[in-house]
């Protein structure tokens, strides 16, 4: 009886295993920005010399393949400077050649909680960029990438593999040639409809977050000058719809960051581009806080810039 039990147990499970092994094959063959990047480091990271990082605003506003000098984004959706400052850390041995760290400090940026160590992307650094994000030893299961969020890789690999909807074209750096199918293209860039467009915005102070995150933020800038590294510290253009929607108190704050700053360590550098309404236009947006490419070429020329001064 315990024989025949244990053969429909295992007779249960095999399909349940299979069936998880291919979506995690599934999920390993999907063309990302993450794929890209780890063949990118197995070619050049002895070239790199510029090191991007940050959220989404970032991922989406810096194109490394138009710098002139060899540069990566690891930016990534929601990453946090507690992520970012891992991520640095885990890489400086693997870019003897790195020069200039840049990264983002948007407007809630100091009052939006870090990432901690329990969240999903820490396998996609440990499988992908080998490093370990978690703040404890790993094991097998951490590499497994469709485990570390089920639902929303599944719905993911639906439009991937059976839908086709906006397909992205990554370049050999990662960037995605094909991000316009958000937003503003769904409005058809029509900006009466878009001034009356909801979007997502924290407006919740939290100075509890604030005196954490800006403690680590002035831990990384001790680490980049230990390391002898430029340090560059980003804003993103928003469209102009976006701007007064900020809480003026936290808006605030950051500002007085970036003066202390300043005050403190005259050799980094700011490019500022969060109130831009000149130079960038509804075109150049996927939606009220993201670029599209046609805005990420505008940017990086800005960076290069920068980094042209440095």
């Amino acid at each position: 009886m315990q024989k025949k039990f244990i053969s429909y147990l295992f007779l249960f499970f095999i399909p349940v295993v299979l069936g998880y092994l291919a979506m995690e094959y599934a999920t390993r063959s999907m063309d990302t920005s993450y794929k890209r990047n780890e063949q990118y480091l197995k070619e050049s990271s002895k070239e790199i010399e510029t090191l991007v990082l940050g959220s989404s605003h970032m991922r989406s506003a810096v194109n490394v393949g138009l710098l002139k000098g060899p540069a990566i984004n690891l930016a990534s959706g929601n990453q946090h400077h507690d992520t970012d400052f891992k991520l640095l850390k885990g890489m400086i041995e693997r870019l003897p050649n790195l020069k200039t760290v840049v990264i983002e400090a948007s407007y809630s940026h100091f009052e939006y909680p870090h990432n901690g160590k329990n969240w999903w992307k820490h396998s996609y650094f440990l499988k992908y960029y080998d490093i370990n994000t978690f703040e404890r030893p790993t094991y097998f299961k951490d590499r497994l990438v469709y485990r570390a969020n089920a639902p929303l890789l599944s719905e993911r690999l639906y439009n991937y593999y059976l839908t086709k909807d906006t397909p992205a074209a990554f370049t050999a750096f990662g960037f995605n040639t094909n991000n316009y199918f958000g937003r503003f293209k769904t409005l058809n860039y029509n900006e009466d409809s878009i001034a009356v467009s909801n979007f997502r915005i924290n407006t919740v102070p939290n100075l509890k977050v604030f005196s954490t995150n800006t403690s680590l933020f002035y831990e990384l800038l001790e680490y980049c000058k230990e390391k002898n590294l430029n340090f560059i510290i980003c804003t993103t253009p928003t469209y102009k719809t976006y701007l007064p929607k900020r809480n003026e108190a936290i808006l605030k704050r950051r500002d007085s960051i970036f003066r202390e700053i300043q005050s403190r360590f005259s050799d980094i550098q700011f490019l500022e581009k969060e109130a831009d309404t000149i130079n960038y236009n509804v075109r150049d947006y996927w939606n009220q806080s993201h670029l599209n490419p046609d805005g990420a070429t505008k940017f990086t020329a800005a960076l290069q810039q920068v980094l042209n001064d440095l």
